[in-house]
């Protein structure tokens, strides 16, 4: 939080900067502009007051005299000279002139005609005495127009302007020039009294200006910065991880819309959060619900491997006795006087292979039913590995929702960054706040590509498990086939047994017919090892067939696992947000 003060100050401070160097930049240039267009005004006004002055001169001088001069050989004897040198003098003294004199242009030379100054100065300039214009001055006084030359430093006479216009006769020709200096203290002196009366205007209303823009500046800036503090504080929070805090709209403008949109992001995240947590809590449940049911599969499925097992150990015991059976119709015809004692032992051999018979038909029927029962179970394991796999697909939908909403952020954030990029000195906060926003973006793109990782392993744990789930499913019901014809087989296992028995109870009264029935229980007796060995490998089928089946579910068993620690992952993923 103070890191997020300086901030807000420094912005705070430049804005301010903005706003006020402009204005005194301003205000420096206006005076710097007011003094050179007050000084120009002043000089000016001097000039053409110089220009009038030297009008009414030329309109007030005797023409007349000046031709007698020009004609005269001794032209300072004559009274016209000292006439014309006084008019000027008292015209010298009452307009405050610097020097008034007239000249003449004879051969490509200037000099002088009469000068102006006063009659006790010695240093006057006689008639006659040359003097030089530059050549710009020869050129635009030769015009026969009157020019009024710019400020100019003389050694002499020091800063002056001067304005010079020809004098003509009747005719329109030129008999002489009127030259009168001005200095340019006068021109000064009004330029430091028009400054002075446009300083006392012109500085309040720009105090007040000045003061008007920095209250509409400070009430504009606060706002603003308000807004950016509500967004800052906002975006701290959520990358801390806190979805709880929202920002405040203050402003109209871009920064509000900034505010809605900021507010418009963290409620999709907390949705996908809140989402993916309850997807998880359901993984979870899931998986340790499939552990539990592959635990029982694997119960079962051992203790069916051990029926399995006293069958084919039955019938080992019973394809040993119907060997012995047959060795012994062999030698019937040898021992037909014996055929009492071996009646009695038949007789309890038919009575052993009853037995035999009605514990495996119990043993089939039990093992049939627990078959059903574990087909039940796998379809019910597949439902629910259908259901993950449907859940798992809107949790990637939500992941490729959230993944629009952050390209939209850094779409966002790099408009942001390029109007802050325009706005120079004043975008270095909107900068910040679209680097901050960027940077949030980033963290829930890499957090949605962990998200889409852990899922995609997910699905494909699941596809795999349904796929062993139809393996499953065949072995079943291959072994359910299997037991049914193993069932068939017992029932004419039982028929024989009920006519061996039958045999062996009328055995005594058709003694006579012993040897020609010999032949015929031989091919019984042979009938029943076939059906003996087709028993013991179908016994051997369905024990391979409950091995593959116990294989199957110790891998769901881990697949089970790997569910529970992919679902313990994402929580702890999830768990990283407060929403």
């Amino acid at each position: 939080m103070k890191r997020g003060k300086k901030v807000k100050l420094g912005l705070r401070l430049k804005l301010y900067l903005m706003i006020i160097v402009p204005l005194i930049v301003m205000a420096v240039l206006t005076m710097f502009i007011t003094q050179i267009l007050i000084k120009d005004a002043a000089l000016s006004t001097m000039q053409y007051n110089n220009q009038t002055l030297t009008k009414n001169t030329v309109a007030n001088l005797n023409v007349a005299a000046i031709q007698k001069l020009n004609s005269s050989q001794n032209p300072e004897q004559l009274q016209e000279y000292r006439d014309l040198r006084s008019q000027l003098t008292m015209l010298r003294q009452e307009t405050g002139s610097l020097y008034i004199y007239l000249f003449n242009y004879v051969d490509g030379k200037w000099f002088y005609t009469v000068d102006g100054a006063a009659w006790d100065d010695e240093g006057y300039s006689k008639y006659g005495d040359e003097f030089e214009f530059s050549t710009a001055l020869d050129a635009n006084t030769l015009s026969q127009q009157m020019i009024t030359t710019d400020v100019a430093t003389d050694p002499t006479w020091g800063e002056l302007f001067s304005t010079f216009s020809p004098i003509k006769d009747q005719s329109g020709q030129t008999v002489a020039y009127l030259g009168i200096d001005i200095s340019a203290n006068a021109v000064n002196t009004v330029y430091s009294n028009t400054l002075k009366q446009a300083y006392q205007m012109v500085i309040p209303v720009f105090a007040i200006v000045l003061l008007i823009s920095i209250l509409c500046a400070m009430a504009f800036i606060r706002r603003m910065l308000r807004q950016v503090g509500e967004i800052q504080s906002s975006m701290e929070h959520v990358t801390r991880g806190d979805l709880t805090v929202s920002s405040k709209r203050i402003t109209g403008d871009q920064l509000g819309d900034i505010s809605d949109l900021n507010n418009a992001m963290v409620s999709h995240i907390t949705d996908m959060i809140t989402n993916i947590q309850q997807g998880s809590h359901t993984l979870q449940e899931s998986s340790q619900y499939i552990s539990k049911v592959s635990t029982g599969t694997l119960r079962q499925t051992e203790e069916l491997s051990r029926a399995i097992h006293e069958i084919a150990t039955g019938s080992t015991q019973q394809a040993e006795q119907t060997e012995e059976a047959v060795q012994h119709s062999e030698r019937l015809g040898q021992i037909i006087d014996e055929v009492r004692s071996y009646v009695d032992r038949f007789g309890d051999t038919a009575r052993q292979l009853t037995q035999v018979r009605e514990q495996v038909t119990q043993e089939h029927q039990q093992l049939l039913q627990q078959g059903k029962q574990n087909v039940q179970q796998m379809q019910q394991m597949q439902l629910m590995s259908r259901a993950l796999a449907e859940q798992s697909q809107e949790a990637a939908n939500v992941s490729g929702q959230v993944q629009s909403i952050v390209k939209q952020t850094q779409i966002l954030a790099l408009n942001a960054s390029i109007e802050a990029s325009r706005a120079g000195e004043a975008g270095k906060g909107f900068a910040v706040v679209a680097s901050e926003m960027r940077s949030l973006a980033q963290q829930s793109e890499d957090s949605i590509r962990e998200i889409d990782t852990i899922l995609g392993s997910f699905v494909e744990q699941i596809n795999s498990m349904g796929h062993r789930f139809d393996l499953t499913m065949k072995s079943v019901d291959q072994q359910e086939s299997q037991i049914t014809e193993c069932m068939q087989t017992f029932e004419q296992v039982s028929q024989v047994s009920d006519e061996v028995q039958g045999l062996a109870v009328n055995l005594t009264e058709r003694t006579a017919h012993m040897q020609n029935l010999r032949h015929e229980v031989e091919e019984q007796l042979s009938y029943i090892a076939s059906a003996t060995e087709q028993t013991s490998a179908m016994t051997e089928e369905v024990s391979a067939s409950a091995q593959e089946q116990e294989q199957s579910v110790t891998e769901l068993s881990t697949i089970s696992q790997n569910l529970t620690t992919l679902s313990s992952q994402l929580q702890t993923l999830t768990n990283k947000f407060i929403v």
